[in-house]
């Protein structure tokens, strides 16, 4: 994510060297790229992630903004669904293969990791029936 995704305007960022750090006084530097933890870092990346969403064939799902599904017979060979919370994200389908295709792209497009099956998700505890 960087600041060129968001679609407003955001004054430039400025730091201090980190405690240590062998600089002159007085010296600061630019943030070029969003830092995790800044006001609008959280932004950037939905505005980045809904854009990739969107190329890769998924529509947002009625008022809510951060869950997207793939319907079958597009893009997605099986209907995907996924939902994402800051740089929490949840990806369901039916079909592992589809699954597995769609996480390699996402994967590839972002830093992240595969967790596997979902035990935990935003503080919730899930538990599968089947």
């Amino acid at each position: 994510a960087s600041w060129a995704d968001l679609p407003e305007a955001v004054p430039q960022v400025f730091i201090r060297p980190p405690s240590g750090w062998d600089e002159d006084p007085g010296v600061v530097y630019e943030v070029r790229s969003l830092l995790y933890g800044h006001p609008a870092s959280a932004r950037c990346l939905h505005y980045t992630l809904d854009r990739f969403m969107s190329e890769s064939g998924f529509n947002k799902t009625g008022f809510e903004e951060s869950v997207w599904i793939c319907p079958a017979g597009g893009e997605c060979q099986h209907t995907i669904y996924m939902s994402a919370h800051i740089d929490d994200t949840l990806i369901l389908c039916e079909d592992l293969d589809t699954l597995q295709r769609f996480k390699n792209s996402f994967l590839t497009r972002f830093e992240g990791t595969d967790e596997g099956e979902v035990t935990e998700y935003l503080g919730c505890d899930i538990v599968r029936d089947r």
